[in-house]
């Protein structure tokens, strides 16, 4: 049994050998063949040869010419060919050919990769991936593949594939932060601006570059400081107000607007005819109009719209007429007829007489919202503002009418009577007139801003115009740091045109209307809003001293109730400022029958003589522009830049250069350069047949 058992294990042992000793010899004759054929791979005859006598292969390549371009040349061995086909063939069947076809030049092909169980390595020095000699001939010849060893070390590979990402996310970290660091030392020694190179110079001594940081630093603090020090100047005070070089001349602007009133509300012909009369609506009217109490028993006019209708009929019989209070008109050194130059209009102070405003219809938006007092225009009207001015095709005859120059006889003259004995209830204690000069598209408010104007006086009143203007450029600039309104950025809700007057005239109405149920007759207000009566004036009064107080006090403002009450000047605005004279008719005065049919007596006692004129042709506007624009505050911005550090636009462009595009090529360049990575080697599927091309 021994005898037979040792002659077994002979017999084994000797198969071991055999087998071994033939497979040496496979191995010999596959690397014999393949160092032949690499020999032969240059020549195309026997690349010719090789594919005819290989019918497994079908490698049909055929052999170029080497390139001149290195990265389409591969070499093998002491050889070089750029065919592809043939290589990649040859690497994935023979175990001494490189595992990448792009192979260093003069590589040795029997170099032994180093060695990882079931796994090949790509090696950064040679680009090029190998597989390991012992895991090739495991995947050919053991038909269990890898081995149990392999198994573990695959798995741990997996289970650590975790740690290595994060590993490389952190070199990667790494190289990126070394990347910006080199950039950063690259700007320093290459910016233009002053100082900074000495900083980034490694060659300088730790003194001298901190010595230069302190005394960069030092100027960019300093340039800070001034440049906030400028644009709070530029953001707190944006607007300045200048002289306009250009003079204006008087034909360029309107002349002004005058609204004249009888301080008489009722004519005592009147009142005494109402009084023995038997209307007693007229007489309740009477007395509801000149009655000083608060309360009234007689009428109120809130109870009814068409009451106010009564009233305002009422107010125009009783009043003075514009023909009697006007006796003598003469305007631009003519004589003209008082009634197609003047125009009853409504005021606080009753029916007045108005000269040069413009048409109702250009006045508001729907002109039912002022009352009608059969206003006949005998010139033409135009739609004029302050924004806007008159166009050159404008004819001179158009109102708001222009003077033709300066001086008394290019103005205004009227002659007034105020008629003493028709007095019987006035809104003072004094007799005569109450006039205003305005803007041509503005609500005159004679109680408040009225002159008076006394019989047996002739007055002279000089004016001089007061212009404001704006440059477009302000309307960029916000509305609170300005001040200022563009009419097409502020609209009333009655008006056509802003004006400041107007809008607090607005507000006035719309506050009143809010704390009353009612408003006051002469202000603007809708077809259908209530009238306040004589018992609503307490009222009336109240809420306009309540306005007054806060339409200046924009935290105390309450917008809900008084909307639109934001009253700042307009940006384009005409007022005009005033110097007023008068002196004491002479009772021996000359006056001319024609003009004045009264006696010398009456003329003294109840006329007065008044003109209104400029005093010169021309007049100096004022302009709204910018303290600082953008420009100005860009180029004092860099006016300081470069006085500390030498900074130019040219050096913005630099510092984005370095940060954006300099940066982005220097990561990318360090993306495309290839790393050492390990990859799996897949076991080998024994389904699949094996092909040995040297081992036929």
């Amino acid at each position: 049994m021994e005898k037979l058992m040792s002659s077994g294990g002979k017999k084994n042992q000797d198969s071991r050998w055999k087998r071994t000793r033939d497979f040496m010899s496979i191995r010999r004759v596959e690397r014999s063949r393949y160092l032949d054929n690499l020999k032969i791979l240059d020549e195309s005859s026997m690349a010719k040869k090789y594919e005819d006598s290989s019918d497994s292969l079908k490698i049909g390549s055929q052999i170029k010419k080497r390139d001149n371009n290195s990265h389409n040349t591969l070499p093998i061995g002491n050889y070089t060919t750029t065919d592809k086909t043939t290589l990649n063939y040859l690497r994935d069947h023979s175990p001494y050919l490189p595992y990448n076809i792009n192979t260093v030049h003069l590589q040795n092909p029997y170099k032994t990769p180093q060695r990882l169980e079931g796994y090949a390595l790509r090696d950064t020095n040679f680009k090029g991936m190998y597989r390991s000699r012992e895991s090739t001939l495991r995947s050919r010849y053991n038909r269990n593949g890898l081995t149990t060893r392999d198994t573990i070390t695959s798995k741990n590979y997996e289970q650590n594939e975790e740690k290595r990402d994060k590993s490389l996310k952190n070199v990667q970290t790494c190289l990126k932060t070394t990347e910006i660091n080199t950039i950063v030392k690259q700007y320093c020694l290459n910016s233009t601006l002053h100082g900074l190179r000495y900083v980034g110079d490694s060659k300088l001594s730790i003194v001298e570059r901190i010595f230069w940081i302190i005394s960069f630093t030092t100027a960019v603090l300093t340039a800070t400081y001034y440049i906030w020090f400028l644009y709070q100047k530029w953001v707190s005070s944006p607007i300045i107000i200048s002289l306009s070089p250009e003079p204006v001349s008087v034909n360029e602007f309107p002349f002004p607007a005058v609204t004249i009133c009888n301080m008489n509300n009722v004519k005592r012909s009147e009142a005494i005819r109402i009084g023995n009369g038997e209307n007693m609506r007229e007489k309740l009217l009477l007395e509801d109009l000149c009655n000083s109490e608060n309360t009234s028993i007689a009428f109120d006019l809130k109870e009814k719209a068409v009451e106010w209708n009564a009233m305002r009929h009422f107010m125009i019989n009783v009043s003075q007429s514009c023909n009697d209070m006007l006796y003598y008109c003469q305007w631009r050194g003519n004589q003209t007829e008082c009634d197609k130059i003047f125009n009853p209009t409504m005021t606080d102070e009753g029916i007045c007489c108005n000269f040069n405003s413009v048409n109702r219809k250009h006045l508001f938006h729907d002109p039912r919202d002022w009352p009608d007092l059969n206003i006949t225009f005998a010139f033409t009207g135009i739609d004029w503002n302050p924004e806007t001015g008159y166009d050159k095709q404008v004819p001179s005859d158009a109102i708001p009418w222009r003077p033709y120059g300066a001086g008394l006889s290019y103005g205004l003259t009227l002659v007034l009577d105020v008629d003493v004995n028709e007095y019987y209830c006035s809104s003072t204690a004094s007799a005569g007139f109450k006039m205003l000069l305005h803007s041509p598209v503005e609500t005159p408010k004679i109680a408040d801003f009225g002159f008076a104007v006394a019989p047996g006086k002739e007055v002279r009143v000089i004016v001089s115009p007061r212009i404001s203007t704006a440059s477009k450029s302000i309307i960029s600039i916000p509305q609170k740091k300005r001040k200022c309104f563009f009419t097409s950025e502020r609209k009333l809700r009655y008006y056509r045109t802003y004006t400041q007057r107007n809008c607090i005239l607005e507000c006035e109405a719309n506050f009143t209307q809010k704390m009353c149920h009612c408003v006051q007759y002469y202000m603007p207000k809708s077809s259908n809003t209530t009238i306040c009566g004589k018992k609503d004036d307490m009222c009336a009064t109240t809420a306009r001293r309540a306005m007054e107080i806060k339409l200046y006090d924009d935290n105390q403002l309450n917008i809900t109730e008084t909307p639109s009450c934001t009253c700042w000047p307009g940006c384009f605005e005409l007022s005009y400022n005033l110097e007023i004279s008068d002196s004491k008719l002479l009772h021996n005065f000359g006056i001319q029958e024609q003009y004045v049919k009264k006696n010398q007596k009456y003329f003294t006692e109840n006329m007065a003589v008044v003109h209104i004129f400029f005093v010169d042709s021309q007049f100096t506007k004022s302009m709204k522009n910018e303290l600082f624009g953008f420009t100005e505050f860009l180029s004092s911005t860099g006016g300081l830049l470069g006085l500390f550090m030498g900074f130019s636009f040219l050096s913005v462009m630099e510092i984005l250069y370095f940060i954006t595009l300099r940066l982005w090529c220097r990561l990318t360049e360090h993306k495309n350069v290839p790393s050492r990575t390990i990859v799996q080697v897949h076991p080998l599927d024994h389904n699949q047949g094996i092909i040995y091309p040297f081992a036929q």
